[in-house]
């Protein structure tokens, strides 16, 4: 699930039917999540995992709380349920997510990589050796965070004079690489 967060954190959901948007987790309503903007009332709520379409589907939020919402949580919560009045669900359109790291709003393999090493999160750092991945995933990660990884594009930077070519397509490694459906492809 920390690779999926941190995935997620380089774009944002348009809402249209609700159902691939988590209410909590994803960022569709405002800059941050909600579990961001309202860290007391998402400690409180029994459903995490729901969908916006989950919490939408009736008139009143269907949110339950393991406790009482008094006070302060109160107000958070009059001022969330007020935010959401503007919300419509469409029914014949899915949910699109946007990538932001790339002006055309689609992923990239670079972008990606790019925004990696150029974050400035202490998660990555800190947490990383505490990951339950395996070891070499770590290592690996590790690398990349510091922008050492010897790509035969990068060796090629540092006057190397090996093959530079893809084992798989026979040109020159300086294109992007995509990984797509388990096989590797250029453009």
């Amino acid at each position: 699930m920390k690779v999926k967060n941190d995935f997620l954190k380089f774009g944002s959901f348009t809402i249209k039917d609700g159902s691939q948007i988590r209410f909590w987790e994803d960022v569709w309503l405002g800059n941050r999540s909600l579990r961001e903007q309202y860290p007391q009332l998402y400690n409180i709520t029994r459903k995490k995992q729901d969908t916006v379409a989950d919490v939408l589907s009736t008139p009143l939020p269907n949110v339950s709380w393991r406790r009482d919402l008094i006070g302060n949580k109160l107000v958070m919560w009059n001022n969330l349920i007020s935010r959401l009045t503007t919300i419509e669900l469409s029914q014949e359109e899915d949910d699109e997510f946007r990538w932001k790291l790339d002006w055309s709003g689609t992923f990239s393999v670079k972008s990606h990589y790019l925004g990696l090493i150029n974050q400035n999160t202490p998660s990555l750092n800190k947490d990383l050796w505490k990951m339950k991945i395996p070891l070499k995933i770590k290592i690996f990660l590790w690398y990349l965070r510091r922008g050492v990884v010897l790509t035969k594009d990068n060796l090629a930077k540092q006057s190397w004079h090996g093959n530079q070519q893809c084992c798989f397509y026979h040109e020159n490694t300086t294109r992007n690489v995509v990984i797509y459906d388990e096989n590797f492809m250029t453009f």
